[in-house]
């Protein structure tokens, strides 16, 4: 009985363990180290540098590749964030971790500190050196023009 018990408990930690570490098989690397794996895959065309994207999100401080304290959750404030993809406007891993996302789609975003606030951190937010990890979702996206 308690062999048995004991190889549940094994089991459950290790399924605990695999939905709070952020493995990096089955990501896709962009540059400046930024790397994404979509949870669900869109419809439509493809973001790209100067498209108008609008997003929902959830962040947290990278933990040694676990998330670790949430910093932002745009859905608790029912309030996307637009941008234009490619600018400076935003961190250089959302314009990174975004581009290629149709709408609908969701992704899993690690972005570490030089794609992110560097050495500055942000607003007793996120401190220096510190890395990202985001869930975003495309609302929207406007194509720019042609």
């Amino acid at each position: 009985m308690n062999k048995l018990t004991g190889t549940a408990a094994l089991l459950i930690l290790a399924a605990m363990l695999s939905v709070t570490a952020i493995a990096a098989e089955n990501f896709i690397t962009a540059g400046k180290g930024v790397s994404y794996r979509d949870l669900v895959q869109g419809t439509g065309e493809r973001a790209a540098p100067g498209d108008v994207a609008t997003i929902h999100f959830t962040g947290w401080l990278d933990d040694r590749g676990r998330k670790g304290r949430e910093i932002y959750a745009t859905r608790g404030q029912r309030a996307p964030v637009s941008f234009v993809i490619g600018t400076d406007r935003v961190m250089q891993g959302w314009n990174e971790g975004v581009t290629g996302m149709q709408a609908g789609g969701r992704r899993l975003v690690n972005v570490p500190a030089g794609a992110a606030f560097g050495d500055r951190g942000a607003q007793n937010v996120v401190p220096p050196h510190a890395g990202l990890i985001f869930i975003i979702e495309l609302l929207a996206l406007e194509k720019r023009p042609q």
